[in-house]
């Protein structure tokens, strides 16, 4: 066998040659079997395959964010760039080949002539001597088997019913084919130059001129593959990041945003300022507490959702004051401003505090006494001063402003007669007999002191202390009973002790003792002197026989005349007490 390019062969050899492949001169092939050979079915295949690969490259990890080739590493992109090369210059070879085939002057196929078979299934020719073959037979379905050594050609028969007169034709050809001279060489070999050229005939060999794309086809294919290359990575890398951010936006949980900042790239701003602290927001909003929401914006200092959470922070501080009012109780209230000082909800924190103090104002109408609707109108007045004061702080709580309890001991005008009038008594005992010392400041005070807490008491049973603080003021000196002007509200209470005019002697235990009078004038006093509650009452006190006879046998001097004059002056006390309470309150 040898081989023979037709683009190097003389153009007379060329031109008889294109004549005996066409049949259109002799010499014309015996058998001939058309078509070319599918080389570029395997270039095919090279460029599927390769192209498989970059597929199943692609696929790797897209949109996954669980696995590090969620976004390919820029290393990767050289393979990429090999694979999507072994598709280019495999399809660029089909082509080819394709090309060269297509642009050939003859018929590409393998033909049978009397001198040799011709494979001519392609521009390099390759000549078999037909007195080379080892083995000339019949074949399947109307054909003709010839053996070249290791090749083998099966051409068919346009007659298959002249199969064997073809197999004996081409033996009988093969036979005689060492004795044949050159003039019987040349009849029969369309590869012989003829003998005589034609002066008019062309010289010019036929050529073909390949284009660049095919001389070049291997660099063509490289850079044209690595090109597509570094776009299909990038393109894979941008779907898969959209993928991420797609999936975790169906997610739309805390988890899934940070899943995609773990691996994602294109939409970090994206999810990092928005997508995610959305997500912590809601859950903040979930767990509901503008603690949560104030923890989320000091952890979360800077993002992109920024109204989002100034909504979700006054919902939440609403919600909250919702809860505060639903206790029913100012102390909540004022708890929650303490804890919110920015809670921004001016007008519906006032509106809440408002009807709290209403809320007091009709726990008193409930227990005031019939015929106290002037008592009712001063603690609207007295509750009205509150709320505008407002509470404080302190260490015991929130707590309103002070309502003073403040007493003033008017100088009697009778107690020093008095003592002159004992002192004439036959049952005179001493000093410890004269009265006026049992009634002095120091003792005065003692049941001044626990008057003042029974009124607390009783007024904290209705007036909550964050609403008003019941203390007890600093006594006042002066003779004059009207109330001076005041600052706090102040419940003034003046008493005056006076001598009855009588006294009673006893034998046993020796003494005289004298009764009282005890004047009592209250003024509840506001500090705009709009409005004032006034009260008088007086209260008579004699001796207690069986107080005496429970210290006949004391021998202390003066024990009696303390318990004595200390008993007179709680009972007068507690007189005014329960005279006071009754036009506030109704009996318990």
């Amino acid at each position: 066998m040898k081989e023979v390019e037709f683009y190097a062969l003389p153009r007379p050899v060329q031109d008889r040659l294109l004549e005996a492949l066409s049949g259109r001169f002799e010499p014309t092939p015996v058998l001939h079997r058309l078509g070319a050979e599918s080389k570029a079915a395997r270039w095919v295949v090279v460029a599927l395959g390769a192209g498989l690969l970059a597929g199943v490259l692609t696929v790797l990890g897209l949109g996954n964010a669980s696995t590090a080739l969620s976004i390919h590493p820029l290393p990767l992109v050289g393979l990429y760039a090999l694979l999507l090369s072994a598709v280019a210059v495999g399809l660029l070879s089909a082509l080819e080949i394709k090309s060269r085939i297509g642009d050939l002057p003859y018929q590409p196929g393998l033909y049978l002539f009397e001198s040799a078979l011709v494979d001519a299934r392609d521009e390099r020719l390759r000549i078999y001597p037909l007195d080379a073959s080892t083995r000339v037979s019949p074949a399947a379905a109307g054909a003709v088997t010839l053996v070249f050594g290791a090749v083998r050609f099966t051409l068919p028969l346009a007659d298959p019913n002249r199969q064997s007169e073809a197999v004996q034709r081409i033996e009988a050809a093969r036979e005689r084919l060492p004795g044949l001279d050159a003039k019987a060489r040349f009849e029969i070999d369309p590869l012989e130059p003829p003998a005589v050229v034609s002066p008019l005939a062309p010289t010019e060999p036929l050529a073909r001129k390949a284009p660049v794309w095919e001389s070049q086809r291997w660099l063509v294919g490289i850079l044209l593959g690595t090109a597509l290359g570094a776009a299909l990575f990038w393109l894979r890398n941008t779907a898969s990041d959209n993928r991420m951010l797609a999936a975790a936006q169906h997610a739309n949980d805390v988890a899934a945003y940070r899943a995609y900042l773990a691996r994602g790239q294109r939409h970090r701003p994206l999810v990092a300022e928005v997508l995610l602290p959305r997500a912590l927001l809601k859950e903040a909003v979930t767990r509901g507490s503008v603690a949560d929401i104030d923890d989320f914006v000091a952890k979360n200092p800077k993002t992109g959702i920024g109204p989002e959470i100034d909504a979700a922070r006054r919902n939440a501080m609403a919600a909250e004051l919702e809860r505060a009012k639903a206790e029913n109780s100012l102390a909540a209230l004022l708890s929650f401003a303490e804890a919110h000082p920015d809670h921004g909800l001016g007008p519906s924190f006032e509106q809440a505090r408002h009807a709290a103090f209403l809320r007091t104002r009709d726990r008193y109408k409930k227990v005031m006494p019939e015929g106290a609707e002037d008592h009712l109108d001063f603690v609207g007045r007295l509750l009205a001063h509150a709320e505008k004061v407002g509470a404080k702080k302190t260490d015991a709580g929130h707590r309103g402003p002070a309502v003073e309890i403040r007493f003033r001991r008017l100088p009697s005008k009778t107690l020093a007669r008095a003592d002159a009038a004992i002192r004439k008594n036959p049952k005179f005992n001493g000093a410890p007999s004269y009265p006026s010392q049992y009634f002095d400041a120091k003792r005065l005070e003692v049941h001044e002191g626990a008057l003042a807490e029974r009124l607390i008491e009783r007024f904290a049973k209705v007036f909550e202390p964050e609403a008003l603080t019941f203390v007890r003021g600093e006594p006042m000196e002066g003779e004059s009973e009207e109330p001076p002007p005041v600052t706090v509200p102040t419940l003034f209470i003046t008493h005056r002790l006076e001598w009855s005019g009588g006294a009673i002697a006893v034998e046993k235990p020796r003494g005289v003792f004298i009764g009282i009078l005890l004047f009592y004038n209250s003024a509840f006093v506001l500090p705009d002197n709009a409005a004032t509650l006034k009260t008088k009452f007086t209260a008579g006190e004699n001796m207690s026989h069986e107080l005496v006879k429970k210290h006949a046998d004391q021998p202390a001097a003066g024990a009696l005349e303390t318990a004595v004059y200390a008993s007179l002056t709680a009972s007068a006390f507690a007189q005014f007490e329960s005279r006071l309470v009754a036009k506030w309150f109704k009996p318990e």
